[in-house]
């Protein structure tokens, strides 16, 4: 059912939560995950260092995954976070994209964050929202 699962991840310590829960159901479907992030930057040299940064830390959770046994690749995609996570849904035929929410309790924007909310608005695919 879930044979290809996108998590987007954000180069913070609630990543560590979304791995954890996608290499779960990675584990109970025999899928493969995508180690997603969008990098969204303003000039060409703060987008280089931020992608050699992101490529380095998805390497280092998709080498952790596979000491478990799981198999997961990485992907990096220059754009607005919203708009990436939907490039690589399509791009790589994701069953599941999961992502972090805010868990605040206000308003939906709030609760949600401007990306999650985007995300879940404009895709078709289903979105597991995980709460730090």
């Amino acid at each position: 059912m879930y044979g290809n699962i996108l998590v987007a991840l954000k180069s913070d310590p609630s990543d560590e939560t979304l791995i954890a829960h996608a290499a779960g159901l990675a584990t109970l479907t025999n899928g493969r995950l995508t180690l997603f992030h969008a990098v969204h930057s303003y000039t060409r040299d703060e987008g280089a260092y931020l992608e050699e940064h992101a490529a380095a830390y998805l390497a280092d959770h998709a080498r952790r995954l596979a000491d478990l046994g799981l198999v997961a690749d990485t992907m990096i995609v220059r754009s607005e976070p919203a708009a990436g996570v939907r490039t690589a849904a399509r791009d790589r035929a994701a069953d599941l994209i999961v992502m972090g929410s805010h868990g605040h309790r206000s308003v939906r924007h709030v609760l949600l964050g401007s990306v999650t909310e985007t995300v879940l608005r404009e895709c078709s695919v289903p979105v597991l929202l995980v709460r730090p």
